[in-house]
């Protein structure tokens, strides 16, 4: 249904801020939601509700870079803003960057766990919730290695293309559907899940213009 970039993009320069050493889009991602959701979790005293708050803030810190993610190319190519020259080279450190970010969000969700029970026994991590941390996490992997430069050569860039379109449909679908159950379910309604929506709904708008806008100008062009 969606994909993310186009991955002949090469990999991207480092970023340097001020006299800090240089570092990739992924690494500073990275350390942006790890530093974020340990800030949140060591500012309620590292308690249970304090690690619920950092899994949110993780995922949350994660939905805004694949927000970033799957609108870039096609906003860029629509609206060619001045921000488009910096993210133009960064197209697979975006996708490698919010595969980082959903890794800290799992992270923080099964460490916390592992932590407070010995091995197998993770009575309070109940099958689905382990189910759904092992199969983000393993379908994260297989983004990132499909982000690759290495991975058109051995797949072929139709099977890349493919994998990437998956991974970003069920992501898709996933923070969709979190909004959605926020909105009409039990929960209290919250800011995050009404703007969570709304962009993900403009994203899949935003894309489908981008396939027609493509479509339209190549059978326009002589």
């Amino acid at each position: 249904m969606v994909d993310v970039h186009n991955c002949a993009i090469p990999v991207s320069p480092k970023l340097r801020i001020g006299k800090l050493p240089s570092i990739t889009l992924t690494g500073f991602c990275t350390a942006a939601a790890a530093l974020l959701t340990l800030a949140t979790i060591a500012s309620h005293g590292f308690s249970e509700n304090g690690v619920r708050l950092g899994s949110q803030v993780a995922w949350r810190f994660a939905f805004v870079l694949f927000v970033i993610a799957l609108v870039s190319g096609p906003l860029c190519r629509t609206v060619p803003f001045g921000l488009c020259r910096f993210l133009a080279p960064h197209g697979r450190q975006m996708i490698w960057s919010f595969c980082a970010a959903i890794g800290v969000y799992l992270a923080s969700v099964f460490v916390p766990v592992a932590l407070a029970q010995p091995l197998p026994h993770h009575e309070a991590l109940d099958p689905g919730m382990l189910l759904f941390v092992v199969f983000c996490g393993g379908l994260a992997a297989v983004m990132a290695y499909a982000a690759g430069p290495e991975a058109r050569t051995r797949l072929g860039e139709k099977a890349q293309r493919t994998i990437l379109a998956a991974g970003a449909s069920y992501f898709w679908l996933t923070y969709s559907l979190s909004g959605l159950a926020h909105i009409s379910g039990p929960h209290r309604p919250d800011l995050f899940s009404n703007i969570s929506l709304s962009l993900m709904i403009l994203a899949l708008l935003l894309r489908f213009l981008d396939r027609f806008l493509v479509k339209w100008k190549g059978a326009a062009s002589p």
